[in-house]
């Protein structure tokens, strides 16, 4: 199978693959031995008259022997790479069109899958400050406290929220893919790469979750600023009105305000499936 990678957890690939088998193949050799010979042995008796007086005979014996001997040393160098490792946890997963028959825990691998940005106005704004933009900017009677510096503590566990269809299929799946401050994608991709046609995913099957489940602390400092606005205007309020409730001028709104559930997979891969001319 040949693919292109989007995004690969190595970590997590190259742990598994090491379950499966920890031999890694780096070099071979191949020998081969050519010999030919020619062995021709005759003898000849002569008997002489004069020999006969005696009681004995003559005999020549000659022994010719030709060998050639040819060597071939070929040595190919095996190159470890992400893909040639990625590959092998690839033919050991399930390719599935439905969850229906998935239990989980199992290693699937999924194509055709459309995928899109659960959290996308969120995550444009974490990137804006993850980029540096507001490098430097103080708060205001803040003793110089920088607020670049804390955001970017909060966006230690930030993470991709995305969602995928599948052909065929009305449910639909959710995968994360961890935000770092250098790059998260192969080959110098970007997250916008993988909303263009289709891809495959490769990991292990999870269940079924709502969005909430995959909170940060980014969300949950979030919801208590909501909550210490909230309690200006309402000395007494209950917890769980607080969590549902819907603030029309917050930016960072998704789907989590409902009560939708995906497939959750735990991401390995995303790969383009390449088909190569016959």
């Amino acid at each position: 199978m040949i693919f292109n990678i989007y995004y690969i957890n190595f970590p997590k690939v190259y742990e598994i693959k090491m379950m499966l088998s920890n031999v890694i193949s780096l070099s071979r050799e191949e020998q081969t031995d050519k010999s030919t010979g020619k062995d021709i042995d005759y003898r000849g008796k002569l008997g002489a008259k004069f020999l006969t007086l005696f009681n004995t005979e003559l005999e020549a014996g000659r022994k010719n022997i030709k060998s050639d001997s040819q060597k071939v040393l070929e040595t190919f160098e095996i190159k470890t790479t992400k893909s040639v490792i990625l590959n092998e946890i690839i033919e050991k997963s399930q390719t599935i069109n439905n969850f229906s028959q998935v239990k989980e825990g199992k290693l699937i691998k999924i194509d055709n899958v459309n995928l899109s940005l659960e959290n996308e106005t969120e995550l444009r704004t974490v990137k804006l400050f993850a980029n540096g933009s507001f490098k430097g900017m103080n708060i205001p009677g803040a003793d110089g406290f920088d607020i670049n510096n804390l955001f970017n503590s909060m966006f230690k566990d930030y993470a991709y929220k995305i969602r995928g269809t599948v052909n065929g299929s009305e449910e639909e799946l959710l995968v994360k893919i961890p935000h770092t401050f250098e790059s998260e994608f192969e080959s110098s991709y970007s997250v916008d790469d993988l909303f263009i046609g289709k891809v495959s995913i490769v990991g292990l099957y999870k269940g079924k979750i709502k969005v909430d489940s995959l909170k940060n602390s980014f969300e949950f400092f979030q919801e208590v600023g909501n909550m210490q606005n909230s309690n200006n205007n309402q000395e007494i309020q209950d917890s769980q009105h607080i969590t549902q409730t819907n603030n029309t001028n917050n930016l960072f709104v998704s789907s989590s305000q409902d009560n939708k559930e995906f497939h959750y997979i735990d991401l390995l891969a995303i790969v383009q499936n390449v088909t190569l001319p016959d």
